[in-house]
């Protein structure tokens, strides 16, 4: 080591100029940083937990709640509808928002002339007093009272469907601009996982900006307190920074997003870093009160702070390290990151500060008082601390053990917590708006139960519909759950409107078929919402509630209570399979998966540290006594968590490593000093004294950067990381104590044991890191010919059901998650100068068997679509104002069906290029409206070449 710091005393322009080289090159990454607070990177994506709600969302969509909500006096006071009103048309013109469910929109059923009727609560927005006395009338006598508006009139809410999209926090950033607008005054609120994410990452990029500046300079001021000259805020500062622009840049360059964990790790670094420096300028100015040249001085300053530093950083990297076994990926990312920022930050210790120590003016220092300690109240005062600890050891065992004890007790107290939202202080907007959900409309949280019964239309059997409803309520049978449905409440609807609205009939119809011809029916007549509840093949339902926010145990409670229920009475069932998924589920996995951490952590931390101690001290003894209070902090920890009824959550559960990984700096530090003076001829009590005199002011000093350094978190927007601050600056302060109290009070028992005492120290170092980052990319080759105009020309649309003649055919209808479902069907066409007729009837599948569709499209007059329903008996003519919606589901109009639609006359064309599609080659279109008559704003069209056939069409409104 001693060759290493004549090179850079030799060489220190060099040493800075590569330093600075490097962190330059380094800061170029910072443009690239990225922010990720989703609860999918919290849980590897192989977890079957995380797979199943995945599994749930490709095949009945999002689980997520994104609510509005709005508080008021009177949400029915005319102004407060006509601001719903303007909000929800607001939100739905901005691109991102894929729909928006209102009081005013909100789909209902209806017993009418034409069989069934579907469409919104209110055609239009109610304003005399006996329109908004009827719509108070329907809404809260529909399925939506309690879901989308209350019965005392003092909440609202607006349902919102977000496209799934990359610049999802853009997209959110304006709707909450909108609501902003909307505000006063009623209160209005977002709530759902979008909006907790969004605030999220926004209250972490400014967690970031505030905290890192404020600790630096905070550290500034205690460097200036101990050193008493700029050169010893700048030369430990500059030594830091470097370090944690070096680990952030590794960070970024691997594609590693700052998370809720992460996040804290600069204000780790900045704190822990500082270490390295304050205990080499503390020795320097030592070395100089002896009388050494700077020069010589520096020689010897290294030569003995060397070895405790190396050791200190890798004790402190392996502590941190030691979160590699963690369950939850970020903790994984913040123990590596700030293993390698520790490690950094010591070799920029022990390589950039001597270099800037040997080119600037050596400290003014009087000499011999450092070494002597007379005149300095603190070492005085650290002397006396050892003393007391070694002559009273018998007492101060004694209290050891009893407070032991007590915060033992404490630590089976300790609760557990996942929902980010509790992250977040009581006057928050995540916290208020969640509450007010909570508290108006019965849940934040969607919980879901799958019910699958592995075959294609299994769940038109009406005995499992009848399932559903008893899942529904034994769901609604906890106080905590509430607004349970399912496809059963469709299904029991539209058997109630069709028999015309009479009560009796909100039943499920006794046969297959007549569940499947009504479900038909509801399709036909443009009723949506049913691919949230049941597949498209029909042969998985969902039933979906609304769950309060609880805490830990409580939740646990409900979930494994709800489970066990499912499986007693489902579990040996052949014919179906039904389990419950949705985010509670997944928290309380996380919840599971902090216990598992924590313990696997402390385990690794605690036996890789005293190894490493052992190793490099030769005595196992040694290695022993540096744990020794380090768990005793740790119970500390946990008791006052416990005691205080602090949560076990994402943060908090890596406290026990970072009191390991930093708190064997001070055991180090006060065990290499002691050696020391051992060495050179003291006896134990002398040397134990000296150790305290000396190396007591560094871990001193270390310890009261670290506790206000921690204590900066305190300011953060997350009540979480704010508890996680106040509770590692209290672990630093009981470790700093315990390495003073108990270490000289175990050394001095051993020995009048005569245990093993070394001398010698050995140095291992074993890292090893292996990252590997692969980036693909390809490109896409574009041809020009015809233009789009041509090429709409030439179409030919004799395959949409046009033209004259009969056929028989297969109509595979396709979902927008790619679910198909395929009908059989005989199709009678006539065309003729008096107008169009067309009769579908349906052969298959079995359950819709007759079914039949009549479309009469004369000139001149307007066109008439009938429906005969074979479970009924009778025939049910399809609204005219239906006819621009949905055929049965399909990317299909009645009106496309019917013939009524065209695409020359109604739009303008735009030729995008060329794309393979199912295997052959496409033109791509891009039509915009350009008639008051087109039924779409945009369209875009897939035409195969070879044959002129659209083989794909997207519509958009």
């Amino acid at each position: 080591m001693k060759r290493w710091i004549e090179m850079v005393l030799n060489r220190p322009k060099i040493v800075i100029g590569v330093v600075l080289l490097i962190t330059v090159g380094a800061l170029c990454f910072f443009p690239h940083i990225q922010f990720d607070a989703s609860i999918d990177q919290m849980i590897p994506d192989d977890d079957p937990v995380l797979l199943d709600l995945r599994a749930v969302s490709e095949e009945f969509g999002t689980q997520e709640l994104f609510f509005i909500a709005i508080e008021s006096d009177n949400v029915f006071a005319p102004e407060t509808l006509r601001k719903i009103a303007d909000l929800e048309q607001e939100l739905m013109a901005l691109p991102g928002v894929a729909d928006v469910q209102s009081p005013f929109n909100a789909q209902i059923v209806e017993s009418s002339f034409f069989g069934i009727e579907i469409g919104p609560m209110s055609e239009s927005l109610p304003q005399t007093p006996s329109e908004i006395e009827q719509f108070k009338t329907d809404i809260l006598s529909s399925p939506y009272e309690g879901v989308l508006i209350t019965a005392d009139g003092r909440g609202a809410a607006l349902l919102l469907e977000l496209e799934d999209q990359p610049n999802i926090n853009q997209v959110l950033g304006q709707i909450e601009g909108i609501v902003k607008s909307f505000q006063g005054p009623e209160n209005i609120h977002m709530v759902g996982d979008s909006y907790v994410l969004h605030y999220t990452e926004e209250a972490m990029k400014q967690d970031v900006l505030l905290l890192v500046p404020f600790v630096i300079a905070l550290i500034g001021v205690v460097l200036y307190l101990i050193f008493r000259s700029i050169l010893g805020v700048i030369i430990p500062l500059v030594t830091v920074g470097a370090s944690v622009i070096w680990t952030v840049a590794i960070m970024i360059w691997q594609g590693i997003p700052i998370s809720l964990i992460t996040m804290v790790m600069p204000v780790i670094l900045v704190t822990v870093g500082i270490a390295s420096s304050i205990h080499i300028l503390n020795k320097y100015k030592e070395a100089l009160a002896s009388g050494l040249p700077k020069r010589d001085a520096l020689v010897e300053t290294f030569r003995v702070i060397t070895p405790p530093v190396a050791m200190a950083a890798l004790t402190t990297s392996a502590g941190f390290a030691s979160l590699i076994t963690a369950f939850v990926q970020p903790m994984r990312e913040f123990g590596v990151l700030t293993a390698i920022g520790v490690f950094l930050a010591m070799a920029l210790s022990l390589s950039l500060v001597p270099a800037l120590l040997i080119l600037v003016k050596e400290p003014q220092v009087t000499l011999d008082k450092e070494k002597t300690g007379k005149g300095r109240l603190l070492t005085r005062f650290l002397d006396t601390l050892t003393g007391w600890a070694i002559d009273h050891h018998r007492k101060l065992l004694v209290g050891v053990f009893v407070v032991t004890i007590a915060f033992a007790y404490g630590s089976t107290l300790v609760t557990l917590e996942s929902n980010i939202v509790n992250y977040f202080s009581d006057s928050s907007p995540v916290r208020r708006g969640t509450q007010v959900i909570e508290d108006v409309f019965g849940g934040s949280m969607q919980i879901s139960v799958v019910v699958d019964t592995g075959v294609e239309d299994g769940m038109k059997d009406p005995k499992l519909v009848e399932e559903l409803i008893h899942i529904q309520d034994y769901l609604s049978s906890w106080d905590t759950i509430n607004n349970a449905t399912s496809m059963a409440d469709v299904v029991r609807e539209l058997n109630q409107a069709l028999w015309d609205g009479d009560p009796d009939y909100y039943v499920v119809p006794d046969t297959r078929e007549g569940i499947a011809q009504q479900l038909l029916l509801f399709t036909m007549q443009g009723g949506s919402g049913l691919d949230t509840l049941v597949t498209y093949d029909y042969s998985q339902a969902l039933v979906t509630a609304r769950m309060k926010t609880l805490d830990a145990g409580a939740m646990g409670h409900v979930i494994s209570e709800v489970e066990e229920y499912l499986k007693e009475r489902y579990g040996s069932r052949s014919d179906l399979s039904v389990h419950l998924t949705g985010t509670p589920k997944v928290m309380m996995r996380l919840m599971n998966r902090y216990v598992q951490t924590q313990v696997s952590s402390l385990v690794t931390s605690s036996i890789t540290v005293g190894l490493i101690v052992a190793i490099m001290m030769k005595s196992l003894a040694f290695g022993l006594i540096s744990l020794v209070p380090l768990l005793f902090t740790v119970l500390i920890n946990f008791g006052i968590m416990g005691f205080a009824s602090l949560p076990l959550d994402a943060v908090t559960s890596i406290i026990a490593s970072l009191a390991i990984g930093i708190g064997v700096d001070y055991a180090v530090h006060y065990i290499s000093r002691y050696r020391l003076e051992l060495s050179e001829g003291s006896d134990v009590k002398k040397s134990l004294r000296r150790a305290g005199s000396t190396a007591g002011r560094g871990i001193f000093f270390n310890a009261l950067a670290l506790i206000l350094g921690f204590l900066v978190l305190a300011f953060s927007h997350f009540r979480a990381i704010a508890v996680f601050g106040y509770l590692i600056s209290v672990t630093m302060i009981v470790s700093s104590l315990a390495a003073l109290l108990v270490i000289p009070m175990v050394i001095n028992y051993l020995t009048k044991r005569k245990l093993e005492r070394g001398i010698r120290m050995k140095r291992t170092l074993v890292i090893l890191l292996v990252l590997v980052l692969t980036v693909t990319s390809g490109g896409v080759v574009w041809a020009q010919q015809l233009t789009g105009q041509q090429i709409l020309d030439d179409l030919n649309f004799d395959t949409i059901l046009s033209g004259s003649g009969t056929a028989e055919l297969t109509l595979i209808t396709e979902n927008a998650r790619g679910a198909q479902r395929d009908y059989s069907v005989r199709v009678y066409l006539k065309s003729d100068e008096a107008g169009d007729r067309q009769f579908l009837e349906y052969l298959a599948p079995a359950d819709v068997r007759g079914t039949k569709f009549l479309s009469i499209n004369d000139q001149g007059q307007e066109n008439q679509m009938w429906l005969y329903m074979p479970a009924l008996g009778r025939e049910r003519r399809v609204a005219a104002h239906m006819t621009g919606d949905s055929f049965m589901g399909t990317d299909f109009t009645y009106d496309e069906i019917g013939g009524g639609f065209n695409y020359d006359e109604d739009y303008t064309v735009e030729r995008l290029g060329n794309e393979e599609l199912a295997g052959v080659d496409c033109y791509v279109l891009a039509l915009t409206a350009s008639s008051s008559e087109a039924l779409y704003g945009k369209i875009q069209m897939w035409v195969w070449i070879d044959e002129m056939v659209p083989l794909k069409i997207q519509t958009h409104i």
